[in-house]
């Protein structure tokens, strides 16, 4: 009488199971598409970027006529990309390549810790105009020559194919208006992200 080995005939199984396992489903793999769909569709550009000032002039002036109110102080910002760790997210060389530059109009704080800022200037080849505001944070600076702010507005005046879109920061100012100087171990100005929408 033949003898069936149950432990051979179990290895067939437990391979295809193994391989069951290893395999993403189907509900992975439409997860993964639809994750790759949102950048590769095209209809929205999101650049994630650094500025630093490189100018500081107080007072109102001819350059931020164009801004809805008083101005309070003219500022010049470059543009810079930053590369991050695949692993973890985080920024591992915040000073990559200059992408840009704008002008930015700060008018004067209220009593809310709320003030306007009109930005003109250009990412990469994309003309843009920035209304919006920016608040202090209740957040403790790290350093006491350091503003903890959080800023946001609108972006208009695009060439086509662009409809609209919109910029977020999270800043650490250094203090001092013209006089401010850079704090070492810790990026100023901002961490900005610009989301640019396209027309279909």
């Amino acid at each position: 009488m033949k003898r069936y080995d149950l432990r051979r005939a179990a290895l067939p199984l437990c391979s295809l199971l193994l391989s069951a396992c290893a395999t993403p489903g189907p509900e992975t793999n439409a997860a993964d598409s639809q994750f790759k769909e949102e950048v590769r569709a095209g209809v929205e550009e999101i650049y994630v970027a650094r500025t630093v000032r490189t100018q500081y002039t107080s007072g109102a002036t001819p350059a931020c006529s164009a801004a809805p109110f008083a101005s309070a102080s003219e500022q010049h910002y470059d543009v810079w990309s930053m590369s991050l760790n695949v692993s973890d997210g985080r920024i591992a060389n915040s000073h990559e390549k200059r992408l840009g530059e704008f002008t930015g109009c700060f008018g004067r704080p209220g009593s809310d810790g709320t003030f306007p800022m009109y930005f003109m200037g250009t990412h990469g080849t994309i003309p843009y105009t920035l209304l919006g505001s920016c608040r202090f944070m209740q957040a403790k600076p790290p350093a006491p020559t350091l503003l903890v702010l959080n800023c946001a507005g609108d972006l208009s005046g695009l060439p086509e194919p662009y409809t609209g879109g919109y910029l977020t920061s999270s800043s650490l100012a250094p203090t001092g208006g013209a006089n401010a100087v850079h704090v070492p171990g810790y990026l100023s100005t901002s961490v900005v992200t610009m989301r640019f929408w396209k027309r279909r």
